[in-house]
């Protein structure tokens, strides 16, 4: 099977080079590498968590400009395949919430004396929403283009 068709049909903003990370998946494996990756009874953990959350956060912020609006992806997938509406307003709408979780993330963090199994729970659950995500994303961009302009 050729991907070149499927890729060829995709506006610029939703392809990446082959082999290529995102900003938002290289912030997203950092912080499960620094901050789960490494005991909470490391003196650095806080310091390594706050400093994990920025970047984090900053490469979010990407990801939603690139996807909302007149001009982001998603416009372009409802364009494509106006069916996908639904899904479209739903992962909008998990923006937010994963906006919320991330500030609420780095508020504790900033706490010297926070709980840091409690911060590990929390770090976990914003890593797992950003994975849902992100493959939520991925299924929506194969759904629009492979499905309605006829890619196999």
């Amino acid at each position: 099977m050729s991907v070149a068709p499927f890729a060829a049909s995709m506006p610029p903003h939703a392809t990446t080079e082959r082999g290529r990370i995102s900003p938002l998946g290289q912030t997203i494996r950092d912080l499960a590498a620094g901050a789960l990756g490494t005991s909470s009874a490391d003196r650095d953990w806080h310091t390594r968590l706050r400093s994990l959350l920025d970047p984090l956060r900053a490469a979010f912020a990407e990801h939603r400009a690139a996807t909302e609006g007149a001009s982001g992806l998603y416009a372009d997938l409802v364009n494509e395949a106006p069916r996908l509406v639904n899904t479209v307003h739903v992962l909008v709408a998990e923006h937010d919430g994963l906006d919320t979780a991330m500030a609420r993330l780095a508020d504790s963090a900033e706490a010297h004396d926070a709980d840091p199994q409690v911060l590990r729970r929390h770090t976990l659950d914003v890593l797992v929403g950003l994975t849902r995500h992100r493959q939520q994303d991925a299924d929506l961009v194969y759904e629009a283009y492979a499905t309605d302009i006829g890619g196999e």
